[in-house]
């Protein structure tokens, strides 16, 4: 059934370059359906080089409600928003923004806290873990940071730009959690995340070296198009827990309603995972 919309639908957005592979629209506009709020998300792709201007311009939208944030924008976002958060600045991201009274942006990153919620729903606990996460970008620092803070002993990260690697473990060093740059190699870890995009396109290469994946390792993806992943079938096969890409967001999406303001509903993963 069509949703009609009206001068009082809240305007909603996921912006990314690209946005094709999203999920987002369809999970929320389901939800939103299903709780009776009269919102809608819409998948709005946009430029690097543009995204300071559209978020300024975004401001003098008095409808506006709020905006996710997705690759590649995460860490540049947070130099348009006035408010963030303890956690945006201390992991440098946000991947939810919402204009507040005066029109300006407050801004969180909840990556982490759903990729651990996923990973804790399942019984597993991060407590003395070894880890390891490729990809240092907007979702890596976030699932860096939120590995750390669950108790793992050890975070190593591997990221096709050194440098940015190398400054992602400094942080993480400095909260007391030993952090250091390796290879993308799979063998000897407890946890091992792909925090990359590589996985998404069928022809991609596998971004991690699973030769000595051991089968008591977790292995998880962020990639959310394809659900199995090749690294992900790969770890599945070897006897390995695994944890999709679409876990993060599913785990999340109620702190997300709540940052937003639409209040109490239904949002639960089992539900989102059905819509979605």
């Amino acid at each position: 059934m069509t949703r009609t919309l009206t001068g009082t639908t809240k305007f909603f957005g996921i912006i990314g370059d690209p946005i094709a592979q999203v999920r987002a629209p369809e999970v929320w506009n389901a939800l939103f359906e299903l709780n009776g709020i009269d919102a809608v998300c819409v998948p709005l792709q946009v430029s690097p080089e543009r995204l300071g201007d559209f978020l300024t311009g975004c401001r003098a939208l008095k409808n506006m409600h709020g905006l996710i944030v997705t690759i590649p924008h995460k860490p540049a976002a947070l130099a348009s928003v006035q408010h963030p958060t303890e956690r945006a600045a201390r992991v440098g991201t946000v991947n939810v923004i919402r204009l507040n009274g005066t029109g300006e942006w407050e801004g969180d990153i909840l990556d982490g806290v759903g990729f651990v919620n996923g990973l804790t729903s399942k019984g597993h606990d991060l407590q003395g873990m070894r880890a390891l996460v490729v990809g240092s970008g907007g979702v890596g620092s976030a699932i860096a940071f939120a590995i750390a803070d669950a108790g793992a002993k050890e975070v190593v990260v591997a990221d096709v730009l050194p440098s940015r690697a190398q400054d992602l473990a400094d942080r993480i060093s400095a909260t007391g959690v030993p952090s250091s740059v390796g290879a993308a190699a799979a063998a000897a870890f407890d946890l091992v995340v792909n925090a990359s995009p590589i996985g998404m396109k069928a022809d991609d290469p596998l971004p991690i070296d699973c030769d000595g994946l051991s089968p008591a390792t977790i292995v998880a993806d962020v990639v959310v198009h394809p659900r199995m992943t090749r690294l992900l079938t790969l770890a599945a096969d070897r006897g390995c827990p695994v944890q999709p890409g679409f876990n993060m967001m599913d785990y999340q999406l109620a702190t997300m309603a709540e940052f937003f303001g639409f209040g109490p509903g239904d949002w639960s993963p089992e539900t989102t995972a059905r819509l979605g």
